[in-house]
């Protein structure tokens, strides 16, 4: 509650000083109160959507902005001050010359059937940027997560030990500049962590970064840009003074050889080693795009990746190739396409997984009308096959997704995929078919009144038999015309039929009022 009380008192006093120098129509935003209530039955470790729920009262500034006379500008977006899932930003600061900004959240993860046994994270950052010119920018910030609570094995949860406890503290800062002049820029950052398990001391670590970033046009042939940079990274364990550590090169160019042609060039190398082992780890990668784009008409990518990875004793090596290409045969219609392959290879030593091979493919059709709405067809597909241990996996998705635009009545979106899925080895397989359909309708307002619906429904089949939805109704009302009534009703089921317990039904209902301010 610390961070909430800081953030508020900023938020207060900021506007208590910003009365004397306000600027006309100096800012808006909502105040929103309301009270949530949860019916529920079930095995509430299933159902992701509805872990973050809880019943109470609740208080929330929204889409809060306050204008200065000076060009100053402050922002807020407070949902859920009061409850446990709260999601706070706060921002502060005047264009081109500085900026500050807070923020706040929390969230559970169910683990417990009955919900008794959960993991809370909470989650606070800060962030400040300055311009003490115009073509520097100074920066830093901090991000402090505390998490707490047990987690419990899924699917035994009654076996001795299924329960384990969690409770541990990470800090990070950062700091850094950024040259930036006629298309020139050198950045350089710091950034340093500190992991402490509150339960078991032997996890401690620190960990730092140094991160040098380089963009130059080359100098009398501005059409090539020259790219590179370096970084360093370690993590040290603080009860065995064990450590490891990552340096990494990287660079490129960017010839733009005519309007429409350019040719990219990029390759990063990292050797990561640890102070107990004298064999360390390279990686090499080399890539290499060609780009030819005719603006508003269409594109086409090509390109090439060769990759190295060397502990010593064994050796990987990988060729990738990537095609891309998009077209547009008027202003409502659109084609894209692209396609991926990659080949691993053991040229020296052995590896676990041997010899794979990788394939990935999409084909998109996309129809838009401003007026009316718009239509999208999409299918995607990735393969992965390993002769050596006898697997493959192969995965298949055709989907449309559609809006419909009624300019006097409503607003109605929707879509459709399907999805199959086969896993083999040499002992087993496992496949799946899945389908998921969603839809949103908005009305417009009407004799201020408003009403919107959301839902989803989702199936899997064959090695899986899972079924689950979700419905949402949104119903308003304004009065006194700056004043909002505003009920949801949200409706979560999950089965899961092949285990009877794996089952979840909630009715969450919200009762909110709300009130616009203006000043």
């Amino acid at each position: 509650m610390k961070i909430t009380k800081l953030i508020l008192v900023t938020l207060s006093f900021t506007l208590l000083l910003g009365s004397l120098v306000a600027a006309e129509n100096a800012g808006n935003g909502n105040v929103r109160i309301g009270y949530t209530i949860i019916d529920e039955k079930g095995n509430q470790a299933i159902n992701q959507p509805t872990f973050n729920d809880y019943e109470g009262l609740g208080l929330s500034f929204e889409k809060f902005y306050y204008n200065f006379q000076n060009g100053m500008r402050l922002n807020a977006d407070l949902k859920n001050i009061t409850l446990n899932n709260r999601n706070m930003i706060l921002g502060f600061g005047k264009p081109g010359l500085f900026g500050l900004s807070l923020s706040n959240n929390q969230y559970r993860r169910i683990y417990g059937a009955e919900g008794g046994s959960f993991t809370r994270r909470s989650q606070t950052g800060t962030s400040l940027w300055y311009y003490p010119s115009k073509y520097l920018k100074l920066f830093g910030g901090g991000s402090f997560i505390n998490l707490h609570g047990s987690t419990t094995a899924l699917f035994y949860p009654d076996l001795p030990g299924a329960e384990t406890k969690m409770d541990y503290r990470q800090n990070c800062y950062n700091a850094g500049f950024r040259f930036n002049e006629h298309g020139r820029m050198f950045q350089a950052e710091y950034r340093t962590a500190d992991y402490k398990d509150k339960l078991d001391p032997a996890r401690d670590q620190s960990r730092y970064n140094i991160r040098l970033n380089a963009l130059l046009p080359f100098p009398k042939y501005e059409w090539v840009t020259l790219s590179g940079g370096f970084r360093h990274f370690e993590t040290k364990y603080k009860t065995t003074d064990f450590k490891y550590s990552t340096n990494t090169v990287w660079g490129g160019a960017l010839l733009n050889m005519t309007k429409n042609l350019a040719l990219n060039y990029h390759f990063i190398f990292d050797r990561t080693s640890s102070d107990s082992d004298l064999i360390a780890t390279d990686n090499l990668a080399h890539a290499v795009y060609l780009m030819l784009t005719q603006p508003g008409e269409g594109g086409i990518t090509l390109g090439y990746q060769n990759d190295v990875n060397d502990d010593f004793a064994n050796e990987v090596r990988a060729n990738s190739f990537y095609a891309a290409g998009w077209y547009k045969p008027g202003a409502k219609w659109e084609f894209r396409g692209e396609f991926g392959s990659r080949a691993e290879d053991v040229k020296d030593g052995v590896r676990m997984l041997g010899n794979e091979d990788h394939t990935r493919y999409r084909l998109v059709l996309n129809y838009r009308e401003n007026k009316t709405g718009s239509l999208e067809l999409k299918y995607e597909g990735k393969q992965r096959k390993n002769d050596d241990i006898g697997s493959k996996v192969d995965f298949n998705r055709l989907g449309a997704d559609g809006t419909l635009i009624m300019k006097k009545w409503a607003d109605l979106s929707g879509g459709y995929s399907y999805s199959t899925g086969k896993y083999e080895n040499v002992t087993q397989t496992f496949e799946f078919r899945d389908h998921i359909l969603y839809g949103a309708l908005s009305l417009h307002e009407y004799h201020d009144m408003t009403a919107a619906c959301e839902a989803t429904y989702y199936r899997s089949q064959r090695d899986l038999d899972v079924e689950s939805y979700n419905i949402r109704v949104i119903l308003g009302y304004r009065f006194a015309k700056n004043h909002h009534l505003e009920v949801v009703y949200n409706l979560h089921n999950f089965d899961d039929y092949l285990l009877l317990d794996n089952y979840y039904t909630a009715n969450i209902v919200e009762i909110n009022l709300i009130k616009e301010l203006s000043f």
